[in-house]
């Protein structure tokens, strides 16, 4: 994952293409992806990572709460 200087980036990742959000609001990412994540058809995973690129927060296709990383 590269850096994004907004300092959070959320990865929604469906297997065949990801989209990318960045922000400098990790904890409203982190809404927005388990808002669109409980309300989607088909479930991505999501990756929520820092700016130097650790993970902070994932959900995978089956969670309905978010996993601590390890960039917290």
């Amino acid at each position: 994952m590269t850096s994004t200087e907004n300092g959070y980036t959320l990865t929604l990742d469906y297997g065949t293409e990801a989209h990318r959000v960045s922000g400098d609001n990790s904890v409203i990412l982190r809404m927005l992806g388990q808002d669109h994540h409980k309300a989607a058809k088909i479930k991505p995973r999501l990756t929520i990572t820092n700016d130097v690129g650790d993970v902070v927060a994932e959900m995978d296709e089956w969670a309905t709460v978010w996993t601590e990383g390890r960039g917290v």
